[in-house]
């Protein structure tokens, strides 16, 4: 049932996370849909809140593993005590919701941002780019394409985050396609653009 053809998603999957893209097919849908991938730092916010804050989870600093859908440390990795043994309905966890409201920012699909991650940075440029908030310029670094690894954030249903909150933090390789990532879309604030 992970792969199909046409444009009907087998029976009793409608709701859940679209997986199996690989991140040049989630930056193609979003431009499609007239979105974009979020940046790290937009997918950090939304999932933590303001900086500050300190938030390791979502919904506070402790782990409770009945707020998100996730694997478990010990092979196979795969864990239904949460319901689900692959991934679950958008939104079936509310308790899990950060800050914002956002829900599944910890859990069930690992999330592609719209950031390269490189182990180098001999090919990154960097140019001053002034704001009304820094004047006097501040560094756009660049990363140029076609990089090797996407940021990903988040976790999965298959991965455990009990351990180490910051885990929810990875690459994967940008034309991969895995039963365990998927992404979310991002847009401009049309009335904060407007006032700028």
């Amino acid at each position: 049932g992970w792969n199909w053809t046409g444009s009907t998603p087998p029976p009793d999957t409608t709701d859940h996370p679209v997986v199996l893209v690989s991140w040049y097919d989630a930056r193609e849908y979003c431009a499609w849909a007239g979105k974009r991938l979020p940046s790290e730092a937009e997918w950090q916010l939304a999932a933590l809140g303001p900086w500050g804050q300190s938030l390791d989870y979502p919904w506070g600093n402790t782990y409770d593993n009945a707020r998100l859908n996730h694997g478990q440390m010990a092979p196979p990795n795969f864990d239904d005590s949460d319901g689900y043994l692959t991934p679950s309905p958008v939104g079936r966890f509310p308790s899990g919701a950060s800050p914002f409201g956002a829900l599944d920012m910890f859990g069930n699909a690992w999330e592609y941002t719209a950031d390269l991650r490189v182990d180098t940075w001999s090919l990154m440029t960097a140019i001053e780019a002034s704001t009304r908030a820094h004047p006097d310029g501040k560094r756009a670094v660049r990363v140029p394409e076609p990089g090797l690894y996407a940021a990903v954030r988040g976790g999965s249903y298959f991965f455990d985050l009990r351990p180490n909150p910051g885990g929810e933090r990875n690459r994967f390789l940008t034309e991969i396609r895995r039963k365990t990532s998927g992404f979310r879309c991002a847009r401009n604030n049309k009335s904060a653009a407007a006032t700028e």
